[in-house]
């Protein structure tokens, strides 16, 4: 069955989002009822707003879950810097209160150890948070550039800011590592929807200090492969390029290949921008896995 993208190019404006993400609810919503939602905003700085998700966004997909009877909604995030700050500073608080819903910084959560791997193959531990991994998982992710893997996208976003502090920095043992540690977190922690807000995205040295650009589009699905590859091609991107899609495909989160996506509003070619990479680009290629002890891992 095809994965089903819903995607809209030429945004002005958020509230955009509105449409498709009701689009979404009529086919697929029923996932959300009585289930305990967890919307993982993007707030990797909790200062600069071009690198953290917008409040319109939070605005509209609070409204829209809400309305399809969770038994909790909760918005929830572990930044590497002041959760709760970032929540305030960004204006995300007033709508957690109007919608109902739960503040949660991920880093203070209860937690589960999950196994990973440094450069030379051996396992490691790192605390993900409770929450992340036993709810229906909302990823509200920016398009941008990244210094080790990129892009990040919706997958990234979450599997990342589920990592609990001071534990992040853990899975960042070399690029074949930190993609291959991604692919095998994203087994339980992959968004079951991905909500990609395009309107301005991050290119250059992302994802805290690239340079802005008005990219103009909105997607969302519940492929979390799908939903990134399709981002990274709206980048400019070739998605098998990047790691931790590659690995994540291949284990059997979704799809990597976009004739076996359905998109539903504007054909994606509409939306394509080239993103200029991160001056790093090269040397992030470099992720393969064999010839390096972690060859076996995969």
């Amino acid at each position: 069955m095809a994965s089903r993208l819903f995607f809209q190019a030429h945004v002005e404006e958020r509230y955009s989002l509105l449409r498709l993400l009701e689009a979404w609810a009529e086919e697929e919503g029923e996932k959300v009822f009585g289930q305990t939602v967890l919307i993982k905003p993007n707030c990797v700085s909790a200062r600069r707003q071009l690198a953290s998700t917008h409040a319109d966004t939070v605005h509209v997909v609070l409204k829209v879950l809400s309305q399809l009877r969770p038994k909790r909604l909760i918005l929830g995030e572990g930044s590497s810097e002041d959760t709760l700050q970032a929540f305030k500073n960004f204006g995300y608080l007033k709508w957690a209160k109007k919608f109902g819903a739960e503040v949660l910084d991920l880093n203070h959560d209860a937690h589960m150890a999950r196994e990973v791997y440094d450069e030379k193959g051996n396992k490691i531990l790192v605390r993900v948070a409770k929450t992340a991994v036993e709810s229906f998982r909302v990823s509200l992710a920016k398009p941008k550039t990244h210094d080790y893997v990129i892009v990040t996208l919706g997958i990234k976003n979450l599997v990342v800011g589920a990592i609990q502090n001071p534990d992040k920095v853990k899975i960042h043992q070399g690029y074949p590592a930190i993609n291959l540690n991604l692919s095998i977190l994203a087994r339980d922690l992959a968004p079951h929807l991905s909500v990609i807000d395009g309107v301005e995205g991050m290119e250059g040295d992302g994802p805290v200090d690239g340079d802005p650009v008005r990219h103009g589009f909105v997607l969302l699905g519940s492929d979390p492969v799908a939903v990134d590859a399709a981002a990274a091609r709206l980048m400019g991107f070739d998605p098998r390029e990047i790691g931790y899609l590659v690995y994540c495909a291949r284990s059997g989160l979704g799809s990597l290949e976009g004739t076996e996506w359905q998109v539903v509003g504007d054909p994606l070619e509409a939306g394509i921008h080239e993103y200029r990479r991160h001056h790093r680009y090269a040397e992030q290629r470099q992720w393969n896995l064999l010839g390096t002890p972690l060859a076996s891992k995969i």
